[in-house]
């Protein structure tokens, strides 16, 4: 019998442990979580509480707590795990707009009273974890039924629906504005593919958490960010 034989089975059976299916409780805590988030984003938005900007930073801090602690309370790993890869990188990811607003000046965020961190309020250093997190868990639905290929294809066509209706909506909320770049329908162009690369990187990044080394992964949220920024300068050169 190949010596290797038994390490081979434990592998398997870790790898099974790694990737286990989606479970329907999984699905019964992720789509009311995210239901009841988008209706109170709704009302708080609608009713004149306060500074816009501050009724955003108070709903990404809510958002950015109510995660976790039902990913705990429920032993819910694959939120876990999401959610403390995209926090940390939703932080850096103030970087890539700090330069599109400091640098190339295609990005303007009114003034709405939220704090600043240079020229970027300061909700924006949270919220990429509200756009990303669900597109990882709609990957992880499909990928569960249909396969990898499919969860990437799904990742990827709900990541650019998303955020063309993101930046769509946010000059009326107003959130972000782009400044003198090409425009289709209220859309600046030269950020959708670079929004693309960035949903199906993340997504990689994710999946591969539990079992990769976590410095690997930690190279992973630093790094994406950085990719990010270098996508749009490139985009912007040639479609800017």
């Amino acid at each position: 019998m190949d010596a290797r034989a038994p390490i081979a089975c434990q592998t398997a059976r870790m790898a099974q442990v790694i990737d286990t299916p989606v479970e329907q409780s999984q699905r019964s805590r992720w789509l009311p979580l995210h239901g009841a988030f988008a209706l109170l984003a709704v009302a708080v938005l609608l009713l004149p509480l306060a500074q816009t900007g501050i009724e955003v930073l108070g709903l990404v801090v809510v958002y950015n707590i109510a995660v976790p602690v039902v990913a705990r309370r429920t032993h819910d790993d694959a939120l876990w795990i999401t959610w403390a890869v995209l926090a940390p990188m939703s932080v850096l990811m103030v970087l890539p707009d700090w330069f599109l607003s400091a640098v190339l000046g295609t990005l303007n965020f009114p003034n709405t009273g939220s704090p600043y961190i240079g020229t970027m309020p300061l909700f924006m250093a949270g919220m990429w974890t509200i756009a990303l997190l669900p597109l990882m868990m709609i990957g992880r639905l499909v990928e569960a039924a249909r396969g990898v290929a499919a969860a990437f294809i799904a990742v990827g066509v709900s990541g650019l629906a998303l955020f063309i209706t993101a930046e769509w909506l946010a000059p009326t909320i107003p959130l972000w504005e782009p400044v003198g770049v090409s425009m289709v329908l209220g859309v600046a162009v030269y950020v959708l593919l670079p929004e693309l690369g960035l949903c199906l990187a993340t997504y990689e990044l994710v999946r591969g958490a539990r079992r990769r080394p976590l410095p690997a992964t930690v190279g992973g949220i630093i790094a994406i960010p950085f990719m990010y920024l270098g996508m749009l300068a490139t985009s912007y050169q040639f479609l800017g």
